[in-house]
């Protein structure tokens, strides 16, 4: 699911995080310099409010009728079609592409067929919110999982703006500013979950923190799944030093994503394990993987060495020219003495 399909829309501005609320803006994007030259003077800059759905459950023969909204932050009116279409997620786990069932849109989680959005074309003054009407009728065999879609709004044409009304877009792989709302629905029932962790990194040997950490997981569900990582880092002793919460970020199924955190302390002596847990899904589920890496400032330790034994020549050196001038003193004396016991000697001869 995560490979890129050979027949995209081209640039897309559908940056919206997946794991991560707030509002999506996207500016216009251009693919060819003659496209560059005729917007050039049209900045088209829309807003998607909410850039995702909270998850959605519905059941198979059920209907649900929600609503998404877009607002025209741009210095002019414009028209918009708006319509449902599948995504798929690109190499780097979070960035959605909009796919058409020709494409090989991933049927089995498939949405945009069960959508209709009303209306599918409207014009929006400078600063209006428009609201569009999302209606979800899932078939009778609707498969239990996730399924997903993305409620992508488009800019006519100016060739197709007539009286204020737009046409039906007649090229789907025409290259436009488009930004979208990700809808995600569950289909109650037997739902397999299931994740792996891939590629636990750590540099094995370290000088100095903050030491950075990756991994990936691959989720293998029926579902999307968000799970509160924990890293937590101790010493040769066992002792906690740090417990690092990664940030949950949605993973889709049958895809991989990437995530990363840094262990803080800047100082640091022998062997450490990164205990990685990864608690996932809704019946409580739980993965975990260990590494080991060394902290060891070598070039410090090396330098004191150096140091000691720079001082450690200097102290023997020092040490054997006062012993050697100790020793001469001593040989002087000890003559003196001799020629005082001479003297004394033939003195009570005499």
């Amino acid at each position: 699911m995560t490979r890129r399909l050979p027949i995209l829309l081209a640039t897309l501005g559908l940056y919206a995080a997946l794991g991560i609320g707030g509002l999506g803006v996207v500016r216009a994007q251009q693919a060819s310099q003659n496209e560059l030259d005729v917007q050039t003077s049209e900045s088209l800059v829309f807003t998607a409010i909410p850039p995702r759905t909270e998850v959605i459950e519905i059941r198979p023969g059920e209907t649900i009728q929600t609503s998404v909204q877009l607002k025209n932050i741009s210095g002019k009116k414009q028209v918009i079609h708006s319509q449902a279409k599948d995504f798929i997620i690109d190499k780097d786990g979070r960035t959605p592409i909009p796919v058409t069932t020709e494409e090989g849109a991933p049927l089995r989680w498939s949405l945009a067929q069960w959508i209709t959005v009303s209306p599918d074309s409207k014009t929006i003054a400078p600063n209006e919110i428009a609201q569009f009407n999302v209606v979800i009728r899932a078939p009778a065999n609707a498969l239990p999982g996730g399924h997903y879609a993305m409620i992508v709004h488009s800019p006519a044409p100016e060739s197709d703006r007539v009286g204020g009304t737009a046409k039906k877009l007649q090229s789907a792989s025409s290259v436009s500013p488009q930004v979208g709302t990700l809808v995600y629905v569950k289909v109650p029932g037997n739902i397999h979950e299931e994740a792996f962790i891939r590629a636990f990194r750590v540099p094995s040997w370290v000088e100095f923190g903050p030491v950075p950490l990756s991994y990936q997981i691959e989720n293998t569900s029926d579902i999307h799944i968000s799970p509160q990582a924990s890293i937590e880092i101790k010493n040769i002793f066992g002792m906690t030093k740090e417990k690092i919460v990664v940030e949950p970020l949605n993973i889709f199924p049958y895809s991989t994503r990437q995530f990363s955190a840094q262990f803080d302390q800047t100082w640091g002596f022998g062997p450490y394990t990164a205990h990685l847990t990864v608690p996932y899904g809704s019946s409580g589920k739980l993965v975990s993987a260990n590494i080991v890496f060394w902290m060891f400032p070598y070039r410090i330790v090396m330098a004191i060495l150096v140091l000691f034994f720079v001082l450690l020549a200097l102290y023997i050196v020092i040490k054997r020219h006062i012993d050697h001038r100790n020793d001469v003193k001593t040989h002087h004396i000890e003559v003196l003495e001799e020629r005082i016991r001479e003297l004394e000697q033939k003195m009570r001869d005499e």
